[in-house]
């Protein structure tokens, strides 16, 4: 494990060599699997990544206990989730705001065998996140995909088809540069995927994605879920009410209501005939939590006496 010792926060490019040489020497044989490669082919393909990748991503890929977390770090791509949990998924969006992640059905958002042919090398394709109407356009579903507008990313799988040569593709917000990172490096001869998490370009963006490809190859897109702000609402709240007659009995009775499940009793109160006797009134608590009201009510042997028992319930509803 590479642990770092210097005040910027990444290794000084003297090192560059030595953790390229460690990254080249402890994968070179599963990454040659991956791509379907020699390992020497491999290195060579790997060579210039090596070269260029910032130190600190250099850093966190040889540091890295898994395949693909050394792909994820050395790329600085925040959307992979290695296996080994050493690489995790970055903040989205504003440091000082969440995001609230809503999975919905897979559904295609594009597949340019469809709609537009393959992305030419080095060229570019903007594409649609979001729609009022559906993804047709751009050889997707027939339908809005359940994506409400003005999103903040998406979860997605990206593949790979009918590439001609070793290369990869690049989804990123239409309105921003193209960053130096790959959302998906592909071989020919087969389809290639991965699974990552897109930042959108919004509000009013004519399109959201990007894609750039540095190497011909038909893209298609799969999402299974989308990021949003959370949202203030407001209190979800309802009345408990039990009812009855007290025993022909005299002194102390408890009756209690309790609330419906998922719900925490914020208030309640005791009630009956003009002079009915409350010894007491109370939250009900179960397990050092408000799930109801409790009232210590007076019986008579003389008499039937009615009663209520009232709670009022809330609980906060999503996001």
């Amino acid at each position: 494990m590479w642990l770092n010792q210097y005040n910027d926060g990444r290794a000084p490019e003297s090192m560059r060599d030595e953790l390229a040489g460690d990254i080249v020497t402890r994968w070179s044989v599963e990454g040659a699997r991956s791509q379907n490669v020699t390992p020497a082919q491999w290195e060579q393909q790997i060579s210039s990544t090596l070269q260029s990748a910032d130190m600190s991503n250099l850093e966190r890929a040889a540091s890295s206990t898994s395949y693909d977390g050394m792909s994820a770090a050395l790329l600085g791509n925040p959307t992979v989730m290695a296996a080994g949990g050493d690489v995790g998924t970055m903040a989205l969006g504003s440091t000082d705001a969440d995001l609230v992640y809503t999975p919905i059905t897979t559904c295609r958002i594009a597949d340019s065998r469809i709609v537009g042919g393959p992305i030419a090398t080095n060229g570019y394709r903007d594409l649609l996140g979001t729609t009022a109407t559906d993804f047709t356009a751009q050889g997707g579903s027939g339908t809005d995909c359940g994506i409400p507008a003005n999103v903040a990313a998406l979860s997605m799988r990206v593949t790979a088809v009918n590439q001609v040569n070793y290369g990869y593709f690049t989804l990123y917000p239409a309105d921003e540069g193209k960053p130096l990172i790959s959302s998906l490096n592909f071989t020919t001869g087969r389809p290639v995927s991965n699974h990552g998490i897109v930042r959108l370009c919004r509000p009013g963006c004519a399109s959201q994605i990007k894609a750039y490809a540095n190497t011909q190859a038909d893209i298609v897109i799969d999402v299974d879920g989308y990021f949003t702000e959370p949202e203030a609402t407001a209190l979800d709240c309802t009345v408990a009410q039990q009812t009855g007659n007290l025993d022909l009995l005299s002194g102390l009775q408890t009756r209690s209501v309790s609330c419906p499940a998922g719900y925490t009793a914020t208030g309640g109160g005791c009630g009956g005939p003009l002079g009915i006797g409350i010894s007491d009134s109370q939250p009900l608590v179960t397990s050092g939590q408000p799930t109801g009201w409790s009232c210590g009510l007076v019986g008579s042997l003389l008499s039937v006496i009615s009663y209520e028992v009232n709670a009022t319930c809330c609980r906060t509803p999503g996001r």
